[in-house]
């Protein structure tokens, strides 16, 4: 029979494996937001920087004070700007993916340790 002291120490290792199962899944989507940001990137966000196009389409939408007679700047100076802001935010993403992961380790660090230290009660409890 099993006492008290086991139950309650194999219950908090349930919930921990719980929370590291979940926590790595996370972990594991954080690496891809780092090392691949182009792909984690919301696809809306994506496509407005894959054309001038979508980009001044984009920008007059959201200017609240833009109007039917803005002047689209040159090619190259709407190129040099859609890719200068693509550039920030892919960074933007690759940073939510770094302070996401430093979350996750930390989460994993402590769920961790909670698990090992009950782990071990639920083995000394047995004896």
């Amino acid at each position: 029979m099993k006492s008290k002291l086991e139950i309650y120490a194999l219950s908090v290792c349930f919930a921990s494996m719980i929370c590291l199962v979940i926590a790595s899944s996370i972990g594991i989507y954080s690496i891809f937001e780092v090392t691949a940001p182009k792909f984690t990137m919301l696809s809306y966000d994506y496509a407005k920087y894959q054309s001038n196009d979508t980009y001044w389409d984009d920008v007059n939408n959201n200017d609240s004070k833009a109007s039917d007679e803005a002047i689209r700047p040159n090619r190259d100076t709407l190129t040099k700007d859609r890719l200068d802001k693509f550039f920030v935010a892919i960074k933007a993403e690759q940073r939510e993916g770094y302070q996401t992961l430093l979350k996750t380790l930390i989460f994993i660090l402590v769920t961790g340790s909670a698990l090992f230290i009950h782990w071990k009660i639920a083995k000394q409890s047995r004896e």
